[in-house]
């Protein structure tokens, strides 16, 4: 596999739940599980990346203070490089719920500072690259057109998951992302995104709907969580189902499909065989704790 380069959120992550409802103003509730981690779009993907043992590097700015130094300590395994900025660290709260979903709160310190300028000396020109939570780092996100055309330029193939924006998917919000996809070879989103960005209710139709804004060879992946995923590259179109398991924390689990679908495509691999190793990657990590990445069949890539 080539060497990915991570680009986009990554910030510290506290994760509270399960959580039924949200308490009144002045009231206090007491929850069973809290953990500390990294996180963020670009952080889970770096971590997963790290844990499948895949060729990658982190680029961002972090923030000099103490969350700042815990975050550069506990991103293990695959290589960063960090620029610090005089920001607080930006931290995310996720509250599970018992259902199963999940709420996050951000604070976006240092991020707010992620800016192309800064970091395009180091990444190597032809990289392949992964932008990752483009609608959480404000800076990054008035760079893409720039950024895009450089990195395409220099023969780059670019990944993107741009997350959710605040707000919603406005009309502005959808002409902006569509500008984006003439760049794009893998347009990684979850189905709820693809529904607002084509109107199309079902994700086997967004999905043809969204590969013809992308170019030749370009491929559209729908995240359907526990349903799988669905991808369509030209005529192609493959669906994979996810395996059942028991969930214990599904935080970070389109990033970590991410990571998985792009060391297989990255390392050779086709289309089914991509979408399947990011369903088992992902489906392996929401079930463990702590978190385990390589699935029972080991990695091929």
């Amino acid at each position: 596999m080539r060497e990915l380069v991570v680009l986009g959120n990554v910030n510290v992550d506290l994760i509270l739940g399960p959580l039924g409802a949200w308490p009144s103003e002045g009231t206090e509730v007491l929850v069973k599980r809290g953990v500390w981690r990294v996180g963020g779009n670009a952080g889970n993907a770096a971590v997963a990346l790290a844990g499948l043992g895949a060729r990658a590097c982190l680029v961002s700015t972090v923030g000099q203070d103490l969350p700042g130094e815990w975050l550069r300590a506990n991103l293990r395994g695959v290589s960063a490089l960090w620029r610090p900025v005089p920001e607080a660290t930006s931290v995310t709260v996720a509250v599970t719920h018992p259902g199963g979903e999940r709420s996050f709160i951000t604070h976006l310190g240092h991020l707010a500072q992620l800016g192309w300028t800064d970091l395009r000396a180091s990444v190597p020109a032809a990289s392949p690259v992964l932008l990752a939570g483009g609608f959480l780092t404000p800076g990054l996100r008035r760079d893409y057109p720039a950024l895009l055309r450089e990195l395409t330029g220099h023969g780059s193939e670019v990944a993107l998951d741009p997350g959710w924006p605040e707000g919603g998917f406005t009309g502005e919000v959808r002409a902006e992302m569509t500008s984006w996809l003439p760049h794009v070879t893998h347009l990684l989103i979850n189905e709820l995104e693809a529904r607002s960005l084509t109107g199309e209710l079902d994700p086997r139709r967004a999905a043809r709907a969204l590969v013809r804004h992308l170019p030749s060879g370009g491929t559209a992946v729908v995240k359907l969580g526990a349903r799988g995923a669905v991808a369509t590259c030209g005529d192609e179109q493959s669906h994979v189902p996810a395996p059942t398991v028991r969930v214990i924390d599904t935080v970070g689990a389109g990033d970590i499909f991410n990571a998985a679908y792009l060391q297989a495509r990255l390392g050779g691999g086709n289309l089914r065989a991509a979408l399947e190793h990011g369903v088992q990657v992902a489906s392996r990590a929401i079930s463990s704790s702590p978190r385990v990445f390589v699935p029972a069949g080991g990695v091929a890539w």
